[in-house]
């Protein structure tokens, strides 16, 4: 059956929230997740209201043959600065398919997504943005038809209940750990910073400009004198060797509320295996019980070798942010290359 497609504009919103909302039920829960794994709130409306209103939104609508709206996509720009620490994650000229910004039809999901990107990825191509991401839920009814046309998981995002205080984690010897403030902001910046620089490497070869790195070193004066949130420094024999941050986190479809979020965590490469990161996070999630917070989230990179640990530590998958990198020789007219 022919897709046919069409502008998506701001009087077919209440149409796409109400498409959006279904499939995003449906998709967002996946057999594997355990029913303690509180959802987010769908908010369709507020997703797409905003998304409406993006610069440079590229966005179609797909029509069954009755000109009904079965699906959406939406892309909006990504232009990031030589300096935005966002540009250690994301290409600083990409695009980004965000939680709202699509729903597919159940049974023709990947038909109607590839009628869909066909023409975004056109116009985005032509603007020169050659990688693209999207958010999803966790689970094959999201990812698959991404992973058909090309798409690969690239960063986790995983949640974890916050409970009171049960089982502790055993104690390193001589490791101390305190809470960090302002003052604290050279070491912890430099853990950050560290912590990033390390997904120049393999398998993840990501690339950290000088830029951003430095602009990382500061960009957590504001949540050191916050006490909304919280961060912690281990030291041994004089020498600090990890950290962690944890700073409020957003609602979204995937993020409950009363939800904070683990923002850096860093444990120097000498010490690791030692079991000092369980001491930190433990501390972490004491002082997030304490302070009326259920859930924890955390984000990191599939393909790094710290991958494994977070879901050893309680974290279970909720969403992935997908990434599809085209070929930089693709240039000119379309046909010429």
């Amino acid at each position: 059956m022919t897709v046919a497609i069409a502008p998506l504009t701001s009087e077919h919103i209440p149409a796409a929230v109400q498409r959006y909302d279904r499939w995003f039920t449906r998709a967002r829960r996946p057999p594997s997740q355990r029913s303690w794994l509180a959802d987010g709130p769908v908010r369709g409306e507020e997703l797409l209201g905003k998304l409406q209103h993006a610069p440079g939104l590229e966005a179609c609508r797909a029509l069954d043959a009755e000109g009904a709206l079965i699906g959406h996509l939406a892309a909006v720009p990504l232009d990031l600065t030589p300096d935005d620490p966002a540009a250690l994650r994301s290409h600083p000229h990409s695009a980004l398919v965000p939680h709202g910004g699509h729903a597919l039809p159940a049974g023709r999901e990947t038909e109607v997504l590839r009628a869909l990107y066909t023409r975004v990825a056109e116009r985005l191509v032509a603007d020169r943005r050659l990688v693209h991401y999207v958010d999803v839920p966790a689970g094959d009814t999201a990812t698959a038809p991404w992973s058909d046309l090309g798409f690969g998981r690239e960063i986790v995002h995983g949640l974890m209940a916050v409970r009171a205080r049960g089982r502790q984690p055993r104690g390193v010897e001589g490791l101390g750990i305190r809470r960090a403030g302002p003052g604290d902001l050279p070491q912890i910046g430099r853990m950050a910073a560290e912590s990033s620089r390390r997904q120049r490497g393999s398998a993840v070869f990501k690339p950290q400009p000088e830029g951003p790195l430095a602009a990382l070193r500061l960009h957590y004066a504001d949540a050191l004198a916050d006490s909304r949130c919280g961060a912690w420094i281990a030291a041994r024999r004089g020498e600090e060797i990890g950290m962690v941050v944890v700073v409020p986190a957003a609602p979204d479809p995937v993020t409950p509320e009363s939800c904070v979020e683990l923002a850096e965590a860093y444990v120097v490469p000498s010490a690791r295996g030692e079991g000092i990161s369980r001491v930190l996070l433990a501390t972490a999630l004491a002082w997030a019980y304490d302070s009326g917070h259920r859930h924890m989230s955390a984000r990191w990179h599939s393909a790094s070798l710290a991958a494994d640990h977070w879901p050893r530590v309680g974290f279970r998958p909720v969403a992935y942010r997908l990434s599809r990198t085209l070929d930089a020789r693709i240039g000119g007219p379309a046909g010429t290359y």
